[in-house]
Formats: C-alpha cells, sequence, structure tokens
C-alpha cells in the first residue's frame, strides 16, 4: 500500500512544498497582505482546497508553463497568470487517438476534466523515479470547472505579497516557448518552474539565445536568490525537498556551450530513484524545431571563452 495523498513541506517561513503524488510540485508564499500560488499541478488532488487550508490571505495563481502538470487544475481558480506565449504558441499534441490544433486548443485539451490514471504513470516514469510509491485511484482526480480567466505577465512584472515579501517574474524559454520563473527576493529562493531541470533543453529556442537566459539566472545566484525549487524537487519516487545545487544550472549551462562549440550533446544515464540498477539516458541537446530566433543562425563561442566548469 502506497501514498495517496500530497505531501506538504514547509521549506522557509510561510513558504510551503506541495508534492502531488510524485508528479510535480506546487508552491505557496504568504505575506503580511497575500499568498501567491505557483503552478496548478496536473489534477490528483484538491489543490484549491489545500491552499486555502495553508493561507487565509487573498492569493494569485502564477504558472511557469503550460504543461499538463503544471497547468492541469487551473480551473480550481478564477485567474491564473502566465506568459501569453505559454498559450498562444502552445504546439499541437498527441495522446492516443487525440491530436490538438496548438494554442488554447491544446491547453483545453491539457486541462480538460476527463482525464485518467494514464497521465500520471506517464508523468511519474518520464520524471525517472518509480510511481509504485503512490498508489492513488480514479477518486483523487479532481480538475475543477470554473471559468478560468487568463491573464497575461511578462519578465519584470511583481507581486507584493506585503512585509517585504515581493515576488519578481522572468523569463527562461526553452523547455516551453514561454517559461518562466519567479524569484522571492524576501526568502531569497527562485521558483524555476522546469527551465533548470535536468530535462531542461532549447526545443523552442536556440542554444545560443538560451545560453544567455541561463546567464543571466545564474548572474543573480547570491544575490536575489540562493535557493531554487523546480517543479520536480522530488522526482517520482524521491520524497526528498532540498533546494537544488546550483551546480546543476551549470551543468546545463555547460552542456549547451559545448553544443555551440561543436562539440554536439552528451548523453547521461540516470538511476531511478527507487531502482538504482535501472537506468535512463538524459540528453543535453543543441537547436529545438520550433522556436529558432529569426535571422540568428547558430553560433560558436570564441576558442579563448573558458568553460564553467573544467
Amino acid at each position: 500500500m502506497g501514498l495517496t495523498k500530497p505531501l506538504i513541506h514547509e521549506i522557509a517561513r510561510k513558504t510551503w512544498l506541495i508534492n502531488e503524488l510524485g508528479c510535480n510540485n506546487m508552491y505557496v508564499l504568504e505575506g503580511t497582505e497575500r499568498s501567491l500560488v505557483v503552478d496548478a499541478g496536473m489534477g490528483y488532488c484538491n489543490f484549491r482546497e489545500i491552499v486555502e487550508s495553508l493561507t487565509d490571505k487573498p492569493y494569485d495563481v502564477v504558472i511557469t508553463h503550460a504543461h499538463p502538470d503544471h497547468i492541469g487544475m487551473m480551473h480550481q481558480f478564477e485567474r491564473i497568470y502566465i506568459n501569453r506565449k505559454e498559450i498562444e504558441e502552445a504546439p499541437p499534441r498527441n495522446w492516443g487517438k487525440v491530436t490538438t490544433k496548438g494554442g488554447m486548443d491544446t491547453i483545453n485539451w491539457l486541462t480538460r476534466k476527463d482525464f485518467d490514471m494514464d497521465e500520471f504513470y506517464m508523468n511519474n516514469n518520464t520524471h525517472i523515479g518509480n510511481w509504485e510509491v503512490w498508489t492513488p485511484d480514479e477518486s483523487v482526480i479532481c480538475r475543477g470547472d470554473l471559468d478560468t480567466e487568463i491573464c497575461y505577465i511578462q519578465e519584470g512584472d511583481t507581486f507584493d505579497l506585503g512585509g517585504g515579501r515581493l515576488v519578481t517574474a522572468y523569463d527562461l524559454p526553452g523547455h516551453s516557448p514561454g517559461h518562466m520563473y519567479f524569484v522571492d527576493e524576501g526568502e531569497k529562493i527562485a521558483f524555476t518552474g522546469d527551465c533548470v531541470n535536468f530535462n531542461n533543453g532549447t526545443r523552442f529556442h536556440s542554444a545560443y539565445r538560451h545560453c544567455l537566459y541561463l546567464l543571466k539566472f545564474l548572474s543573480m545566484y547570491g544575490t536575489k536568490y540562493d535557493r531554487i525549487f523546480t517543479g520536480h524537487q522530488t522526482y517520482a519516487g524521491r520524497l526528498s525537498f532540498k533546494s537544488q545545487d546550483i551546480r546543476t544550472v551549470e551543468g546545463l549551462l555547460e552542456a549547451h556551450r559545448a553544443y555551440l562549440k561543436g562539440e554536439g550533446y552528451t548523453i547521461e544515464m540516470r538511476s531511478r530513484a527507487l531502482h538504482p540498477d535501472v537506468f535512463n539516458p538524459t540528453m543535453c541537446y543543441g537547436e529545438g524545431p520550433y522556436h529558432i530566433e529569426v535571422n540568428e543562425p547558430p553560433c560558436k563561442w570564441a576558442d579563448d571563452e573558458p568553460h564553467i566548469i573544467p
């Protein structure tokens, strides 16, 4: 018999990580005046009920990117905030006999009410863990049915929670067309969704431009933030909720720079959390098929430019 309910961890003052059955992480941040919810998970719990059990303040919901394990429960809330590109440039999807056209047609399908446990198993296996530690059934499914208002945000927009807790939105596309992360300078935490995870790539951006975004993110380390909490801190069977090591970001940048230097890509074999004898390949790759910068060919870094990691 495995776990059937989300796990809730207080990772900082008035800051909670909600682990949705190993699928993903959502976060609740509370200030003196307002609260902020980061991401809306997949749909295997009553997330709104959890949010309102943690804070009695009015709150806003921000979405890092429009993948089903981050936007799935948007219809539990009256309003969400997201980058416009995540809606308008959402790519077509294929799932069994269903094909979406992209854009809002894809978003409507990703947040549909009639999904089932198949996506749960697919998502947790994808995130290189083991879903057997979690044993929910269809009774936990709770997508919501509100007519949610979609509000657009851009880099530099802030959410003032009161008491000096100001959260700022930043762009870091690549994993998706308009991926954003949110920096809470009050607690010095960056909430990064999937933009600096091991599965980060340049699918929606040129590798050259992607490196510039990663460099900007890295430049704020130690000043605006000193801890990183991602959308998958607890990869499937793994129950840890420690801050991500900054070396993961340095490694991503180095992999992309290696590509731009003509060294191709790297493949790393990662063991599953609960089955260390089972390995999965993870690839860092170069130019993506969907969003290459106009008039910006692939660039090579100067031969004398040092690598971040020797």
